[in-house]
């Protein structure tokens, strides 16, 4: 530890070892004595990264625009460049203040002008990536900024800029391509070849939001069990992360989990980062949608309903709830401006066929069907082409063709390979309904285990549609009413609260929440208690606490 006779260069020295060995406290406290001797930009700078990791992000603004002015007056450009760089971060990130991210970018570049090639130049440009909506462009910033990174040696640079054209990749379709780069650059960054946390950090973020994308989730779970042994997951992965995991164990059926993280980085997004807070709430919506919770999912969309995860999520409630018009509307509205070899678009097709077969509109059906086997052949995506199958066997069946059924079966064991239990159910009750005319016995086997499966995951309207198939047969379809599962510490304190008789306003003052939050427990806490008002919530806490 650093003592009172410790010189300033001494104490800088201390400062980044301990960033580097994520000692957060004693960096804070090196950089600080080190400014008590003198306000270097250095001391800022690493000042303002240790107070960045501890969660302090007004400070660490403040302290980064003071070592940028620093930076500037020391004749130190590219260090200059850098800091605006982080401000352009820090600004848009935790602030949502994009006007001002813009203008710390635009600072960079000038600090940048006149200065001969070097690393600064490639992150500038891996940067600039951000501001681009158009996957494309970003890969040629990414492929530059490599060049600049190999040129100049700077590992970090290079794994960063490799890990954004994996990502690019998958969303323009080339996901096997895709997906290697990024198993490398989680190699690097896992292996001790990236040294900044925040590279790490970068990298695994890049790799969960490529899996989600594709629904890659075999990939993901693989490589979540190295990345969560990193600092970079444990102590300050971004919520934005947190968000795309969240989606991942949705996929995955671990809805539990799921939710525990999702309303996690909502929270995170409250506290500081509010840049990105609407997405985690989609990804809560697509659970509830999946659950058969349509009023919640539809109150979690309120204001986000222009982007297309909330149109499918939108569709496929029009679509649970007959709403054929609507839902076929919404599911075309999802595709426009889409790039057509993505494979994010293989589910909305799928949803978009279904909603077309359910009209008895074959022909559109087989119009979208041609347009997905564009895609499964372009892609080359395992549940692109899981997806292809399934609706080969619903357009067959609606045809009467007897390869239907092979095609279910096929889809069905795609998915359940995938681990995509949800999807996977769904396959299996279709293939139920193919078999009902030729084997009543089969088909009756089929739809027992796909209600186990939605029972098992307490998606509650698919629950329904299996048990009412087995009625059909002939066979028991009273489907088993569950709990959702346990309450989270936290929805045990809206329990407290909603017995004390709190509305939803002063449950979020009490637990300083926002309102949206509260109503979301709220309803969480209804729904896994299985009651269906806050005053049968308030008499059951008050049974549990005379049972005590």
């Amino acid at each position: 530890m650093p003592t009172a006779d410790t010189d300033a260069d001494a104490l800088l020295r201390q400062g980044w070892e301990a960033l580097r060995a994520a000692d957060w406290q004693t960096a804070r406290s090196c950089f600080e004595q080190a400014l008590e001797r003198s306000e270097s930009a250095e001391a800022l700078d690493g000042l303002s990264q240790a107070t960045h990791f501890l969660r302090e992000y007004d400070r660490a603004t403040e302290l980064k625009e003071r070592a940028f002015a620093a930076y500037r007056q020391e004749g130190e450009p590219v260090k200059a460049a850098d800091t605006a760089r982080w401000l352009a971060f820090l600004h848009g990130t935790y602030e949502g203040n994009y006007a001002a991210a813009s203008g710390w970018m635009e600072r960079a570049k000038s600090m940048l002008e006149g200065v001969p090639e070097c690393a600064g130049h490639g992150w500038l440009v891996l940067d600039t990536a951000v501001f681009s909506d158009a996957a494309a462009e970003r890969e040629k910033c990414a492929m530059s900024a490599l060049a600049i990174a190999k040129r100049f040696g700077d590992t970090d640079l290079e794994f960063e800029a490799i890990a954004l054209m994996g990502e690019c990749q998958v969303a323009t379709g080339r996901v096997a391509e895709g997906m290697k780069l990024l198993d490398q650059a989680l190699a690097a960054a896992t292996g001790g070849e990236v040294v900044s946390h925040g590279a790490v950090g970068e990298i695994c973020c890049r790799l969960l939001s490529a899996c989600e994308h594709a629904t890659d989730v075999r990939r993901a779970e693989q490589w979540m069990d190295v990345i969560q042994r990193t600092v970079a997951w444990t102590d300050f992965v971004v919520p934005t992360c947190r968000t795309h995991y969240g989606g991942i164990l949705v996929a995955l059926g671990r809805w539990e989990e799921a939710e525990r993280e999702l309303v996690g980085a909502l929270e995170t997004f409250q506290r500081g980062y509010r840049g990105d807070g609407g997405f985690p709430l989609m990804r809560l919506a697509d659970l509830r949608v999946r659950q058969g919770r349509y009023e919640e999912a539809e109150r979690l969309l309120e204001g986000a309903e222009w982007h297309p995860k909330a149109r499918r999520a939108t569709a496929a409630i029009a679509l649970g709830r007959g709403d054929l018009g609507l839902a076929e509307e919404l599911a075309a509205l999802c595709m426009e401006g889409t790039d057509p070899v993505d494979p994010g678009c293989g589910p909305v097709l799928a949803l978009l066929a279904d909603v077309q077969l359910r009209r008895e509109d074959r022909s559109a059906a087989e119009d979208t069907l041609a347009r997905l086997d564009a895609l499964a052949e372009g892609a080359r995506d395992e549940l692109v082409t899981a997806l292809l199958h399934l609706t080969e066997g619903r357009v067959a069946v609606a045809a009467g063709d007897e390869r239907a059924i092979a095609r279910l079966t096929k889809a069905l064991e795609e998915l359940s390979a995938l681990n995509l239990p949800l999807e996977a159910g769904r396959a299996r009750l279709e293939l139920a309904r193919a078999l009902a005319g030729a084997s009543a016995e089969a088909a009756a086997a089929e739809a027992r285990l796909a209600l186990r499966t939605f029972e098992r995951l307490g998606a509650a309207r698919d629950v329904d549609a299996a048990a009412a198939l087995l009625r059909e047969l002939g066979e028991d379809g009273r489907a088993r009413r569950r709990a959702h599962g346990p309450l989270t510490p936290r929805e045990a304190e809206v329990l407290d609260l909603l017995a004390s008789g709190l509305s939803n306003a002063d449950i979020a003052d009490r637990l300083v929440i926002s309102r949206r939050t509260a109503e979301h427990h709220v309803a969480s806490v209804l729904s896994k208690l299985g009651l269906r008002s806050r005053a049968e919530a308030a008499a059951y806490a008050a049974r549990a606490s005379e049972d005590t």
